[in-house]
């Protein structure tokens, strides 16, 4: 990530490599955007958090390749500041993109190429462990922090129980 630039809408514009990303794209790649939101009461807290969640850890992350990213203007909005980054990249399979969503939690996604993606049986057994890995280890953190009332009440609504 070499040329970054401010553009005249206040848009920062970090680039990647548009040869890498079209190579791993040629190589079977996955090329999307990420839209990824941050929200707190310091505006120097959320700019800083959303260029260290995209300039470094989404950067180092095995099987992506950065294409460009889009920093918004961080704005105050009813006393919290919001602000929120695009991100186009080329993940180098399915399996790569769906642990990306939900490493970063990106508000939306969008798949521009290919039209199509094949997916092996094999693969779709390793991202559905992966993703019921994923949301078994964070309900177990929430879990951690409820008391047992709590986590009666949350079993007996979603278990309709009452």
């Amino acid at each position: 990530m070499a040329e970054k630039k401010e553009r005249p809408e206040g848009i920062l514009v970090v680039k990647g490599s548009d040869k890498k990303a079209d190579s791993a794209l040629r190589q079977g790649g996955i090329a999307a955007t990420f839209f990824i939101e941050s929200h707190g009461n310091d505006q120097e807290a959320v700019a800083e958090g959303l260029k260290n969640t995209l300039l470094k850890d989404l950067k180092a992350e095995d099987g992506v390749t950065l294409r460009i990213v889009n920093f918004h203007p961080v704005v105050e909005k009813e006393e919290l500041y919001s602000g929120f980054v695009e991100c186009d990249f080329v993940a180098r399979d399915p399996q790569v993109l769906l642990y990306l969503a939900i490493r970063f939690g990106p508000s939306a996604v969008e798949v521009t190429s290919p039209d199509e993606i094949k997916v092996t049986a094999a693969e779709m057994q390793n991202m559905a462990a992966d993703t019921s890995a994923a949301v078994q280890g964070l309900i177990s953190k929430v879990l951690e922090k409820m008391i047992p009332e709590e986590k009666t009440k949350l079993f007996k609504e979603h278990l309709m129980l009452d």
